[in-house]
């Protein structure tokens, strides 16, 4: 599954980068830049990406097992709730854009060669205009299916309370292996949350994916 994780990264920042409609498609690999829902497309040069990586949980963030072998997590750093298949990896990693280094937060978890991500960012500015954040989430959608060279299959746009929300199906490939891709990508104020699972075609268990993504909460 290792090869699910290190792509995890590459999709988390594609989809922070995609509302920029000029930002070119990766081919599998961690694009180089990052930008905010309100950048233009006039890029900047960026630098390498700062990663940092911890295996353990952090002292603000709690993963409690139950019977089935799901852990509830809940980070209070990321103000959110869910349910994981697994014992969780966190990673962080800063990236510079042209409106200020963005950190980079991801969780993720692995079960029956499937990945299991939560990612979020926070943007230096709000975007006010509801048509400009679904057509933001909209982007970030169709930029992380793209860098799988992928094909969105079912999109629409949801809520989760007040915040909105877009909730996709896609399918693309990984080197060679036919994968699967669902998931929902969120914007509270300034906070870009995607949630979402990727696994071979054949492996990814719809029943564990829903429970995943349903389970997925805003915390206060």
């Amino acid at each position: 599954m290792k090869k699910y994780i290190s792509l995890a990264a590459g999709l988390v920042l594609f989809a922070v980068s995609a509302c920029n409609s000029s930002t070119p498609v990766a081919d599998n690999a961690t694009p180089s830049k990052a930008a905010s829902p309100t950048a233009t497309s006039s890029e900047k040069p960026t630098e390498k990406p700062k990663e940092s990586a911890t295996l353990s949980a952090k002292a603000t963030e709690k993963a409690t097992t139950n019977a089935e072998g799901w852990q509830d997590y809940k980070s209070a750093a990321g103000k959110f709730s869910v349910q994981l298949p697994s014992k969780p990896q966190e990673q962080s990693q800063d990236q510079t854009t042209d409106v200020g280094t963005i950190k980079l937060n991801m969780v993720i978890a692995e079960a029956n060669d499937s990945g299991y991500f939560v990612g979020y960012a926070d943007f230096p500015n709000k975007i006010a205009n509801p048509a400009d954040i679904q057509k933001g989430l909209a982007d970030s959608v169709k930029g992380s299916v793209g860098n799988l060279k992928g094909e969105i299959k079912v999109e629409k746009e949801s809520t989760l309370g007040d915040v909105p929300c877009r909730d996709f199906e896609a399918i693309g490939k990984v080197k060679t292996t036919d994968v699967s891709m669902k998931g929902r990508f969120c914007l509270a104020d300034n906070r870009l949350y995607q949630v979402f699972a990727l696994g071979a075609k054949d492996k990814l268990a719809a029943t564990d994916v829903d429970r995943f993504i349903t389970s997925f909460k805003l915390e206060k």
